[in-house]
């Protein structure tokens, strides 16, 4: 899978990630009640619109997280099912409602506390458990969100590589099951990068309420920009085509001409070696039609004999003449 894939599939996930922190106006007016009335006493007066909105976001920000404001509002609700508004400094002692002297916290614990000050160490256990809650509630959110970033991501990425591998298939680098192959191992490879993205940027987004801003803000120019992108892979990829076919031809081309030239050089070394035969055979006739002629039997003979040797020399054997190697020449006595 090449790296303009990857970069689009984790562009294109992270466009399609919707996280949103609940506010006071989404909740139902039943929920949005317990913000402003939560820890007071009947007859003292309710919080004020800033002060509920203050109540509502010391839930940790991930356990106020969802895809849009319903399911936001709805986690909200879930987390608080619950839990007391505590007072770290009790009414009996003077403790106001204001937010700053409030912590959400297990009912059974609130109510076991009495009219106590809260200790550090209780404030450093709502301390660790509010963190706690806040990273579990973004990894949940991550886990939520990762599924459909897994199918961006696959989406995204199986087009570019279908096309890339069909094309790999008509130059002939490999075959159509190969090709199969690729295309599924880079689309589980989108798929796993889409995920990824998507887990990392919803828990990002969940635990800390200004990235999801900035992510809920920037999400219409991701999704151009993934466009953008998906439109340059789509022409890179033919470009590359083009440049690898031309590649191709300039090669076999250069193959071609060589494996002429071969021949050529071949065909050239076989006419030289005629050429040297035939100006060694015409040297030769020279000497046997100009070679001095003894007469008589023994003259006839020798010139025999002299052929013979002549004919060996150039290659020839009894398959040619029935007087070469195997033959035997008619036996001459010595001249007396």
């Amino acid at each position: 899978m090449s790296e303009d894939s990857q970069r689009n599939a984790a562009v294109n996930a992270a466009a399609t990630t919707n996280i949103y922190h609940a506010n006071l106006q989404d909740l139902p007016l039943s929920a949005a009640r317990r913000f402003y009335k939560s820890g007071i006493r009947p007859g003292e007066p309710t919080r004020t619109r800033v002060q509920a909105q203050e109540m509502l976001e010391k839930i940790p920000p991930s356990q106020r997280a969802g895809i849009d404001s319903q399911s936001a509002a709805s986690n909200a609700e879930q987390y608080l099912s619950d839990k007391h508004a505590s007072h770290i400094k009790p009414h009996s002692k003077g403790g106001s409602n204001n937010p700053n002297n409030i912590k959400w916290e297990n009912g059974k614990a609130n109510i076991a506390r009495g009219g106590k000050t809260m200790t550090w160490q209780e404030k450093m256990r709502l301390d660790a458990k509010w963190q706690f809650d806040n990273l579990t509630g973004a990894v949940k959110a991550g886990l939520q969100a990762a599924p459909v970033g897994a199918a961006v991501g696959a989406l995204t990425a199986a087009p570019f590589s279908l096309l890339t591998n069909a094309l790999r298939v008509v130059r002939g680098e490999i075959s159509a099951q190969e090709a199969t192959t690729a295309t599924l191992k880079d689309t589980v490879i989108g798929g796993a990068v889409g995920g990824t993205t998507a887990f990392a940027t919803a828990t990002l987004a969940a635990a800390f309420p200004p990235i999801g801003v900035l992510l809920t803000a920037s999400a219409p120019a991701l999704a151009i920009g993934g466009t953008v992108l998906m439109a340059v892979e789509f022409f890179k990829i033919l470009d590359d085509h083009k440049q690898d076919v031309r590649v191709y031809y300039e090669s076999l081309t250069q193959h071609e001409l060589a494996h002429l030239q071969a021949i050529e050089n071949e065909l050239i070394y076989e006419h030289n070696k005629n050429l040297e035969f035939l100006a060694e055979a015409k040297a030769i006739n020279q000497n046997i039609t100009n070679r001095p002629i003894a007469p008589g039997v023994e003259g006839a003979m020798q010139r025999l004999r002299e052929s013979v040797a002549i004919a060996k020399s150039l290659g020839l054997t009894s398959a040619d003449s029935k007087l070469l190697p195997d033959s035997q020449l008619p036996y001459l006595p010595p001249h007396s």
